[in-house]
C-alpha cells in the first residue's frame, strides 16, 4: 500500500512538473511576442493547440496508475487550449490527444474509444466556454467542472461500480491540478502583461503611442551610421505645434491630451509606415525619414503641415478646435552639420517667420 501511495505522489509531482515547465516554457520563449486572445492569428492558434496537444501526449506518456486505471492531467491541456487559442485550437488539441490515445497507448477497445472520445467532447465544450464573456477565473472553474464530470460519467460507463473510486481519485487529483495549474498560468500572463507594459513604456510615449525620445536618439543614431556608411540620405523633420501652451490653458490639460493623441495618430497617417514618428517631449515631435533626398522631405514636410491644419481636432466636451504646426528639416548629406542642430534651426526660423510653415535648413545656412 505504502509502495502505491509513494508511485502514486511520484506521478502527480511529474505531472505537475511538466504542466509548470510547459508554462513557462510557452509564456516566456515560444509566445513571448504574441498575442494570446481571440484576436490572436489563425497560425498563433494552430501553435498552441499543437503545443497543447504535445503537453497532453507527454502527460500520457507519464500517466498516473490507481487500481489498473490510467490517471492524467491531459484535460488541463485541453483547457489552456481553449482558453488562449479558442474552439479551434482547442478541437485540434483534442484530435491529437484522441489519436495519440487509441494508436499508440494500448489496443483499441470498447473502453478506449470513449475514454479517448471523451477528450474530443471536452475539447468542444470547452471550446465553447471559452467564447462566453466571462473572467479568466471564472472560465478556467467552469472548464474544470465540465471536465471532472464529463471524465466521472466515462468511468462509471466504462467500469461500472468499480469506478466509484477511480473517479472519486479522478476528480480530487485534476480540481487541485487544475487550480494550481489555473494560478500558475494567470500569475503568468500578468507578468507578461506588465512586462509588455514596461518595455512599452521604456520606448513608446503613453499618450501618443509615439516612440519617445529615448528610442528616437537609438534609432537616429543608427540611421545616420547607416546612411554615412552606404552614401544615403537621411532627412529629418522637427516639428513644433504652434501655442500649444494657449491650448491648455484655455480648454485644460485633459483637452490638451486629447489633442496631442488625435496628432500623433495624424503624423503617422501622413507618413510612411517605415518612418519613424517620435514625440521628443511636450509638444515637440520629429519624423525621421530614411533614404529621402531634402526636396521630397519638404514635399513630406508640407503634407503634415497641411493634413494637420485641415483637421479638426474634437475635445472632450464634442467642440472642435484647428491648430497649426511649425516644421524644419534637415537632410545628410545635403548638409554636413549636426542634423538635429540644423533641423532645431530651421524649426526655429519657421517659428520667428509666423509660424505654419516648413522651413528647410539650408535657408538658414544661407541667410535667406
Amino acid at each position: 500500500m505504502n509502495n502505491t501511495l509513494i508511485g502514486i505522489s511520484r506521478d502527480l509531482i511529474a505531472n505537475f512538473a511538466i504542466v509548470t515547465a510547459y508554462l513557462f516554457l510557452t509564456s516566456q520563449v515560444i509566445f513571448k511576442n504574441k498575442i494570446l486572445d481571440s484576436t490572436a492569428s489563425i497560425s498563433t492558434k494552430v501553435l498552441i493547440g499543437f503545443s497543447a496537444g504535445i503537453l497532453g501526449i507527454v502527460l500520457m506518456v507519464f500517466t498516473v496508475e490507481f487500481d489498473g486505471t490510467i490517471l492524467d492531467f491531459r484535460q488541463i491541456a485541453v483547457i489552456i487550449s481553449a482558453l488562449f487559442g479558442g474552439i479551434y485550437a482547442s478541437i485540434l488539441t483534442g484530435l491529437m490527444i484522441f489519436f495519440m490515445r487509441l494508436f499508440a497507448f494500448g489496443v483499441v477497445s470498447h473502453t478506449s474509444v470513449i475514454a479517448a472520445s471523451n477528450t474530443i467532447f471536452l475539447s468542444l465544450a470547452v471550446g465553447v466556454i471559452s467564447r462566453f464573456n466571462l473572467t479568466f477565473w471564472k472560465k478556467w472553474i467552469y472548464a474544470l467542472v465540465v471536465c471532472n464530470v464529463s471524465t466521472a460519467i466515462v468511468f462509471f460507463i466504462n467500469l461500472g461500480t468499480k469506478g466509484v473510486l477511480p473517479a472519486f481519485i479522478y476528480v480530487i487529483m485534476l480540481t487541485v491540478g487544475g487550480l494550481i495549474a489555473g494560478y500558475l498560468t494567470a500569475f503568468l500572463v500578468k507578468a507578461k502583461s506588465h512586462f509588455q507594459r514596461m518595455e512599452k513604456a521604456a520606448t513608446f510615449d503613453f499618450l501618443t503611442e509615439l516612440n519617445n525620445h529615448r528610442t528616437f536618439d537609438e534609432v537616429f543614431n543608427v540611421s545616420l551610421q547607416k546612411a554615412i556608411e552606404k552614401n544615403e540620405s537621411l532627412s529629418l523633420l522637427m516639428i513644433d505645434i504652434d501655442h500649444f501652451k494657449k491650448i491648455n490653458d484655455t480648454y485644460g490639460h485633459s483637452n490638451g491630451d486629447v489633442v496631442l493623441k488625435q496628432f500623433g495618430k495624424l503624423l503617422k497617417d501622413a507618413s510612411r509606415s517605415f518612418d519613424i514618428v517620435s514625440r521628443n517631449g511636450g509638444e515637440e515631435f520629429s519624423i525621421l525619414l530614411y533614404d529621402l533626398p531634402h526636396k521630397h522631405a519638404l514635399v513630406v514636410g508640407d503634407r503634415v503641415r497641411s493634413a494637420i491644419s485641415k483637421h479638426a481636432f474634437v475635445l472632450n466636451d464634442g467642440q472642435t478646435i484647428k491648430i497649426t504646426v511649425s516644421i524644419g528639416a534637415a537632410t545628410y548629406p545635403d548638409t554636413k552639420e549636426e542634423l538635429i542642430e540644423q533641423a532645431d534651426k530651421a524649426l526655429y526660423k519657421a517659428k520667428m517667420n509666423g509660424r505654419n510653415k516648413v522651413i528647410s535648413n539650408q535657408e538658414v545656412l544661407g541667410g535667406i
